[in-house]
């Protein structure tokens, strides 16, 4: 019996010491590569030491270690496959919330919004009516119409997927707020499409389950309600309808959510426009400079124009991410189109205005991101 304990106890300790060297062995010779997925962030992948600021190397080597490390790929789709499959719940629930039926939600600010623990204060409201009221006096000595749209996150529109302990405790969204308060001195400024994606999603399906984002068919509903306002502000002007399009079934697995959960095999369906009869083409940019480390400077400006075009207006959209899904309906109806994504500032933009000389500004913006516009204040 004490040859067995303590043959046991050896091997125990043999068996530790493979365990820990094992991945040093593999990384040194190479023997086992393995795929490192994304996990939308940007990995450290080398170490820089200044001998004269050592107090930050320990912290530095440790981060260069863990997105390094032999076995991490393997290790982490275990823990996903567990966490999801054994569990029922989200690997990362800083991240993403699972809900009900495959949807997935943002957690952190997203989720305190619809909570009710971030709705704007008196000051927040008042600064907002006076950066509006700025730009209204700035945008009509122009002669130039806008209006803005704000776009809802994923929580307000399938709610009933949310987990049952995530409850809307204030029944006025940060947008009622806002409308409330322009009442008298901006009425028609605001667009909440809520309502019209409340009664489509009945029928339709308006976000993508794997992503935070709205899809292309709540794009479509958004950029005709957008068409509506540009129309009843140039009555005497006539402007084209946004084209009939053929919707394409799609596969998707790709979406915020998608990577932090892990699990390669999960997907969904959706549909994707397919313009019949496209007018507007990509036409050169100004060249406006994006922001500073802005991560997308490709799609900073997306300029359009169309030949055939008799309204002769032009359209610039102030947009961020939201605003993709508005750009094949929206870019067709106008003389030219310019969409600008300012890095989540929505900007009055003046110099870019000054230089396109536009009819109508469209800002859009999603709801989690409007606070920035009164970061100055």
């Amino acid at each position: 019996m004490k040859k067995i304990h303590s043959l046991l106890k050896y091997n125990l300790v043999v068996l530790f010491m493979i365990v820990l060297l094992l991945p040093v062995f593999n990384s040194t010779f190479g023997i086992l590569e393995f795929e490192r997925k994304a996990e939308n962030r940007t990995f450290k992948d080398s170490l820089n030491i200044d001998i004269t600021n050592l107090d930050i190397f320990p912290k530095e080597f440790n981060k260069y270690y863990n997105d390094n490390f032999s076995f991490r790929s393997p290790l982490l789709n275990l823990y996903h496959h567990i966490k999801f499959f054994y569990f029922k719940v989200s690997p990362h629930p800083n991240q993403t919330i699972v809900g009900n039926n495959n949807w997935f939600f943002l957690a952190k600010k997203e989720k305190d919004i619809y909570e009710g623990k971030l709705s704007f204060s008196d000051e927040d409201l008042e600064n907002f009516e006076k950066e509006w009221n700025m730009r209204k006096k700035y945008l009509d000595s122009l002669n130039i119409k806008y209006c803005w749209v704000i776009a809802p996150f994923k929580h307000h529109i399938y709610s009933e997927y949310l987990p049952f302990n995530i409850v809307n405790r204030n029944n006025k969204k940060r947008v009622d707020q806002l409308i409330d308060r322009f009442q008298e001195s901006l009425p028609d400024l605001i667009i909440d499409p809520t309502p019209e994606l409340l009664t489509a999603k009945k029928n339709q399906k308006l976000f993508y389950q794997l992503d935070n984002h709205w899809n292309f068919t709540a794009g479509y509903i958004t950029s005709k309600l957008i068409l509506s306002k540009i129309k009843s502000d140039f009555p005497d002007v006539k402007i084209g309808d946004i084209p009939t399009y053929d919707w394409k079934d799609s596969t998707i697995q790709f979406g915020i959510h998608y990577s932090v959960i892990g699990i390669e095999k999960l997907y969904e369906t959706d549909k994707f426009p397919i313009i019949n009869n496209q007018l507007s083409v990509k036409t050169k940019k100004y060249g406006f400079p994006p922001f500073k480390n802005f991560p997308y400077p490709k799609s900073y400006e997306m300029r359009y124009s169309n030949n055939s075009d008799t309204s002769g207006l032009k359209i610039l959209v102030i947009r961020d991410s939201f605003g993709t899904q508005i750009i094949p309906f929206l870019k067709e109806p106008f003389k030219e189109s310019l969409f600008i994504f300012d890095s989540w500032q929505y900007s009055l933009n003046k110099p870019i205005i000054e230089i396109v000389k536009p009819d109508i500004v469209v800002f859009i913006a999603l709801e989690t991101h409007i606070k920035n516009i009164i970061a100055d204040y």
